[in-house]
């Protein structure tokens, strides 16, 4: 039963038509993100985003936010293109992602997700997949600026450790660092991160963070988050409900509103502050 249902998803995507290419690309203008009037189903029954339109500047770093299944990883992988909308338009740089070549799409954009994946070869290679052209040297640096150089230091190889031999593992946290650096050497003006602090460690995550920090420079950036403490910096912060933008703001302006997003942070807060009681008795 299990290899049946295994056999079955593999070949739902092995037979999943490609998405349409332009035989030529548009260049586009900067890094602006705009959305107009987008929705997207994955049922064709219920819109996991309905009627979404939002204007990302260039250079500017948002989120998104709101309660489980309001449609914030769905709207990132939109942007993304892993997925076409179904009505509306994504734009890049004024120009409708549809009319972009693959290739050069994916050079627009770079991801780290929530559960960035290593495969089973050296740190080195793993770091070398965003940019297969690039030197020893320059994955290094990308290393370095991702806050990895105590991950390196550790490994019986360093930089040429393989990966799942020989006992070597590394933690959630020490991934999405690795998975960092792959993103930095790639150097893409587009960066989309989703939930990628959600299986750091409270160490761990005050290094992911800084590697966010030194990678988002001069970049837009599209954060799909639950910590709300990532996005208190953030130029726009989007709170996404039932598919639909609730309301948009910076820190700030959201807290003075009063709505679901200061719910959400005082909901935060509590949970922070809540400590458990010891008896005496």
């Amino acid at each position: 039963m299990i290899v049946n249902d295994a056999i079955q998803r593999v070949d739902s995507v092995l037979n999943a038509p490609p998405l349409s290419e332009s035989a030529r690309t548009k260049i586009p203008r900067d890094n602006s993100v705009v959305l107009e009037n987008v929705s997207y189903s994955y049922d064709g029954e219920k819109d996991a985003i309905h009627n979404i339109s939002l204007n990302i500047k260039s250079g500017q770093t948002v989120a998104f936010v709101g309660p489980s299944g309001g449609g914030k990883t769905t709207l990132a992988n939109l942007i993304s293109r892993f997925f076409d909308a179904q009505k509306g338009k994504v734009l890049i740089g004024g120009v409708n992602i549809r009319e972009f070549k693959k290739d050069n799409l994916m050079n627009m954009v770079s991801f780290v997700f929530q559960d960035s994946r290593l495969i089973k070869t050296s740190i080195l290679e793993n770091v070398k997949m965003a940019k297969p052209n690039a030197s020893r040297q320059e994955v290094i640096e990308a290393l370095k600026a991702a806050q990895c150089e105590d991950i390196i230091k550790k490994l019986p190889n360093g930089v040429d450790t393989v990966i799942g031999t020989k006992g070597v593992y590394l933690s959630g946290g020490e991934q999405q660092r690795i998975a960092i650096a792959r993103a930095m050497l790639k150097n893409a003006p587009i960066l989309v991160l989703d939930e990628a602090t959600a299986f750091a460690d409270p160490d761990n995550e005050v290094l992911v963070q800084k590697a966010f920090a030194a990678m988002s420079k001069n970049k837009t950036v599209i954060m799909v988050a639950h910590r709300l403490t990532t996005v208190q910096n953030a130029d726009c912060i989007y709170v996404l409900k039932d598919g639909e933008i609730e309301e948009s703001g910076n820190h700030t302006e959201l807290l003075q509103k009063g709505g679901l997003y200061s719910r959400m942070w005082n909901e935060y807060k509590t949970s922070v502050n809540w400590k458990v009681g010891v008896s005496n008795d």
